[in-house]
């Protein structure tokens, strides 16, 4: 929790720096409705390695024309099959810093930024089902450090919007 609040406070901070040097507000932000991804996991049964997709949120300024810094988080969700079961997954969620490169052209703003964040994987690995009971399963609860790269862009309304 404590790195969460000094995570903010660092963010605010920066932020005012840069209103100060460019005497702008430079920010964007929102809900971001579709995230695909790609999941890449081990359990002790089997390899995962599937299309997960999720929603999630980001903040972002914009401290220099092309650098771009701000926070993000989300949550992703891959559904696999099993040997007895179609109703095993992964969920991964997430929430941290990112630091990245934009740039605009007319209206539209794009970004490649990195991510790195703090985060929780639970994995429900049913091995025996019948019907809608599950008779073995396994679940996984725990923390886990994210790195993700993400490719987004921006459609301005307006310069504020």
């Amino acid at each position: 929790m404590k790195k969460y609040i000094f995570l903010i406070i660092f963010i605010s901070l920066f932020a005012i720096v840069s209103v100060a040097q460019n005497e702008k507000f430079s920010y964007s932000g929102g809900m971001l409705f579709l995230q695909p991804g790609y999941t890449i996991y081990t359990n002790k049964y089997q390899n995962v390695k599937e299309l997960s997709f999720g929603l999630g949120g980001i903040l972002r300024f914009y401290p220099t024309e092309h650098f771009t810094v701000g926070l993000a988080g989300g949550n992703q969700k891959s559904n696999y099959s099993t040997i007895s079961s179609n109703n095993s997954y992964i969920t991964i969620g997430y929430g941290g810093i990112i630091l990245g490169y934009t740039f605009a052209k007319n209206k539209m703003r794009f970004c490649s930024s990195l991510g790195f964040a703090r985060g929780r994987i639970k994995n429900l690995h049913i091995s025996q089902q019948s019907s809608n009971f599950i008779d073995d399963g396994s679940f996984y609860n725990y923390g886990a450090w994210v790195a993700y790269p993400s490719l987004s862009f921006d459609y301005m309304l307006t310069k504020k919007i």
